[in-house]
């Protein structure tokens, strides 16, 4: 409630006080709700003042307080008043509600006022999240106009029949079993894989490691005790990378004169490791779960981690743990290490020879524990790569191991660890060098434009995509777009997963095209950013 004071004009009190008049005197009284008070002396004052009491009026229909003035305020249509109380001020407050500005806006109450709801974008539905706010989204694959599964189909019919880029009603399909859907002019550091049938962004800085071949026949490297420098001990690790030339036959990897310290491919295409003490007596003895050391296996890369002082044994076969179905099992044993001599593709007196290819031999006297990803990424990175260990293989521990074999193919028995040189029996020959990933160049990828028959107003894109380290963020490290005008005008889609294919996950999103200008000549491009390997297997876009 408001109050207000009563005010009366001048001659209103005169009247009030019911003032008379004689010849030589006038005379003020009193009169209702008038108080007179005077002074003597040469400055006599005379005050007149109101006793009224304030008055106060209505502001709702419903204030019914007695002795209230019948006056009120009243809203009008759309016009809400709110009473309250401000610092001891009654208050008024006077609002009209939210309004809509926009064709196809949303008015709704969030719980504590009406707002309002922006329109959505064409063929979302309204809908609400857990909190009970109005929000719009994307129908269910099912339910729009566009079913990613055609698309999928159809790559799998270019797939496996090798088709080059495929047209279909509304769309198209490029399994990338040849390079033609691509623009490569509008394309940049794409590098196309045919025999894998993907694209990949092209990397820079990468270093290439040599890979040398054993005949099975004639080589092998040897080295004895004194010239090697080996101990005896409880701690070590071991890297390499092998390929097998040959299927279910056992050959020796590395060997010790005494057979207390090797490792084989066996008959059933495993992997088996032994270490023992002086008396024979094993530390560990296990086979492999992995049976794939075969030609079809191809590459793998065998990690080894030993603390025997505490009863450990890690081995990983790219890069996942194997478990080893175990021949002894691990302990506190010292391993008989320092033999006469030691060999590397066979025994040392020449038997079980290797049949395959090696690259990056690695082997120190010490224990790190490999269960830690951070430690096996000195070794093998995210995609399955090499790692550069450094010029004497020092970089993953900080100290130079006792054997590291990375020189080309003519001088790669000379050690770059800290024993001595081994000597080459036969003659290796080059085997299929490795590479270290490098940095992914920043890809972009336009295909070539397909004429729609109409104009259409959106599309939907199905991508193939296979995250090679695991650390893409949708919409930001990967990106697609599609053009209606021929490759003037992209716009992104925003991407999700739908599920997974053999080789990766499908990405689909759904994309308004009216925006665009006008056009019949619709494209797709893929973008990479930040650094990030991919391998692209194919792209179906489809449009209305």
């Amino acid at each position: 409630m408001r109050n207000f004071s009563v005010l009366f004009m001048l001659l209103f009190l005169i009247v009030a006080c019911g003032v008379t008049a004689s010849a030589d005197e006038l005379t003020m009284k009193e009169g209702a709700n008038i108080s007179l008070s005077a002074t003597t002396g040469p400055n006599a004052t005379l005050t007149i003042s109101s006793t009224a009491t304030d008055e106060n009026v209505k502001v709702s229909s419903d204030d019914t307080t007695a002795g209230f003035l019948n006056g009120k305020l009243v809203g009008g249509a759309g016009i809400t008043l709110t009473e309250g109380n401000g610092g001891g001020n009654e208050t008024l407050t006077i609002a009209a509600p939210e309004t809509l500005t926009t064709k196809g806006d949303v008015l709704y109450h969030n719980g504590s006022g009406e707002t309002r709801l922006p329109v959505g974008a064409s063929g979302q539905y309204l809908t609400s999240d857990a909190n009970d706010n109005l929000l719009w989204a994307n129908p269910p694959e099912g339910d729009q106009l566009f079913n990613s599964n055609v698309l999928l189909n159809a790559y799998r019919t270019g797939e496996n029949l090798d088709l080059t880029v495929s047209k279909m009603i509304d769309g198209v399909v490029d399994a990338f079993t040849d390079s033609n859907g691509v623009d490569a002019t509008a394309s940049t550091n794409e590098d196309f894989d045919s025999t894998g049938d993907y694209y990949e962004p092209t990397r820079t800085g990468a270093t290439t490691i040599p890979a040398v071949a054993f005949d099975g026949v004639n080589d092998y490297l040897f080295i004895n005790d004194a010239t090697l420098g080996q101990s005896d001990g409880k701690s070590f690790l071991i890297s390499f990378w092998i390929k097998m030339d040959d299927n279910g036959v056992t050959e020796d990897i590395y060997f010790t004169s005494t057979s207390k310290f090797f490792a084989k491919r066996d008959f059933t295409n495993k992997l088996e490791i032994k270490f023992r003490d002086s008396n024979g007596s094993d530390a560990y003895a296990g086979l492999s779960n992995n049976a794939t050391f075969t030609i079809a296996g191809g590459l793998h890369h065998v990690l080894i981690a030993a603390d025997f002082a505490n009863s450990v044994i890690q081995v990983y076969i790219d890069d996942v743990e194997d478990t080893m179905t175990d021949i002894t099992a691990v302990n506190n044993r010292t391993v008989k290490f320092k033999d006469s001599s030691f060999a590397i593709g066979a025994q040392t007196s020449g038997v079980g020879k290797l049949n395959g290819q090696l690259a990056h031999f690695y082997l120190a006297e010490e224990y790190l524990d490999i269960s830690i990803l951070s430690n096996r990424r000195k070794f093998i990175d995210a995609i399955g790569n090499p790692v550069d260990l450094g010029s004497n293989g020092s970089t993953p521990t900080g100290n130079q191991p006792l054997i590291y074999l990375n020189n080309t193919t003519s001088t790669w028995q000379n050690n770059l660890g800290s024993g001595g040189n081994f000597t080459e029996n036969g003659a290796l020959t080059d085997g299929t060098d490795l590479s270290t990933s490098g940095t992914a160049d920043n890809m972009t990828l336009v295909s070539n434009s397909q004429s729609a028959k109409a104009e259409p107003n959106g599309a939907n894109i199905l991508l193939m995509a296979e995250d090679v380290a695991a650390d893409i963020t949708l919409n930001t490290d990967l990106k697609a777009s599609v053009s209606r005008d021929g490759g003037t005008t992209f716009t992104q889609v925003t991407l999700s997963e739908a599920g997974e294919f053999e080789k990766g996950n499908l990405l689909t999103g759904t994309v308004d095209l009216s925006g665009q200008p006008t056009g019949t000549d619709m494209e797709w491009k893929v973008e990479t950013l930040n650094n990030k390997f991919l391998n692209l297997h194919g792209v179906g876009l489809e449009w209305r």
